[in-house]
């Protein structure tokens, strides 16, 4: 049974975890208290905390969201990266049951790539149009083709 679909990636990224940090962003009602903690993390490492099989507060994900915007990163920007991190690494955490709960990044983000290309999940030019993205984020987004 897939957990992991478009459909389900598709909710997360609208009313998960990061989409409410980021809506707390924009109203001004987010309230990051820990940003020091963060800046040791990847980049992708940041946007899988929202994968991982754990909860955590609100603040939590606003410290992302904030360090996120620090690196530079937009709002839509981040949910392009948030849609690949479930549909790769949140696939690979639940419907490959890793049940990963400490920490996911862009490795688990190519591994799942590698997995999803050897079962004929993805394409290749989708395997290598996602790899593109996870290399550079900032400047390739990933089309839901």
């Amino acid at each position: 049974m897939n957990i992991v679909t478009h459909e389900f990636v598709s909710l997360m990224v609208r009313s998960g975890p990061l989409a409410e940090a980021c809506r707390r962003f924009q109203d001004g009602t987010a309230r990051p208290r820990n940003m020091a903690q963060w800046e040791k993390f990847s980049t992708w490492a940041l946007v899988c905390e929202e994968v991982l099989d754990t909860e955590h507060s609100d603040d939590w994900y606003d410290d992302i969201i904030a360090e996120l915007r620090r690196r530079g990163f937009g709002l839509d920007q981040i949910d392009a990266m948030r849609k690949l991190a479930w549909g790769t690494a949140g696939w690979l955490n639940f419907d490959k049951m890793l049940w990963e709960w400490c920490s996911l990044d862009e490795k688990d983000i190519r591994l799942a790539l590698d997995w999803q290309l050897r079962e004929g999940v993805i394409t290749r030019q989708r395997y290598e149009q996602c790899l593109g993205f996870v290399e550079q984020p900032a400047t390739i987004g990933v089309s839901d083709a």
